[in-house]
C-alpha cells in the first residue's frame, strides 16, 4: 500500500486534531503582529491542554516505510517545523491495539504550520521532506509508558 502525503490544512487534519497556521495571516485561534520590519503571531488559547514540554527530534528523509507507530492517551502533542517542511503519518485514536493500514493518512507540515494532536491519535516520528531535518515537539512527558505498536496490515510506505 503507497500513502501519499497531503498538504496539512484544518479541515484534512480535522478528524486529528487542529492545524494553526502562523504565518501571519489572519485565522481561527491566531493574532498576527508586525513591526519595524518584524511579524509575529501567536495562538490564542495554549497550545497543548497542559503543561508541555518541547523537544527536538532529528527525522530522517520521506519516503519511508510505516511499520511502527505509538500514541499518547494521556496528553495532546503539537509538532512543528524547525526550519524544513516535514512528513507526519497518523491514524486515528481508537479502543484496538494498534492502528490500522487502511486507516493511516499523512501530511506535510510546512514551516509557520502547527498540528496538535489529539489524546490517543496513532503517529509515526515526522520524516523530512526533502532530506533528513530536525523537527520541535510539544506534548506534557513522564506520563507513563506509550509503546511503539506495529501498524496492523502494514507496512504502509508513505510518499510526499
Amino acid at each position: 500500500m503507497i500513502l501519499r502525503a497531503l498538504p496539512l490544512t484544518a479541515e484534512a487534519f480535522a478528524p486529528f486534531g487542529r492545524v494553526f497556521d502562523l504565518t501571519g495571516a489572519p485565522g481561527d485561534g491566531v493574532r498576527p503582529m508586525s513591526g519595524d520590519g518584524w511579524t509575529d503571531s501567536y495562538t490564542l488559547a495554549p497550545l497543548i491542554d497542559g503543561p508541555g514540554h518541547l523537544g527536538l527530534t532529528q527525522g530522517p528523509a520521506a519516503p519511508w516505510d510505516c511499520r511502527l507507530m505509538e500514541r499518547h492517551p494521556r496528553t495532546e502533542e503539537a509538532l512543528f517545523c524547525a526550519g524544513a517542511p516535514i512528513v507526519l503519518a497518523v491514524a486515528p485514536g481508537s479502543a484496538a491495539p494498534a492502528p490500522l493500514a487502511e486507516t493511516l493518512r499523512a501530511f506535510v507540515i510546512r514551516p509557520g504550520q502547527v498540528a496538535v494532536m489529539e489524546r490517543g491519535v496513532w503517529h509515526d516520528a515526522c520524516r523530512g521532506l526533502d532530506g533528513p531535518t530536525p523537527y520541535h515537539w510539544m506534548a506534557t512527558c513522564g506520563l507513563g509508558p506509550d509503546p511503539w505498536v506495529e501498524v496492523a496490515g502494514g507496512p504502509v510506505r508513505v510518499s510526499a
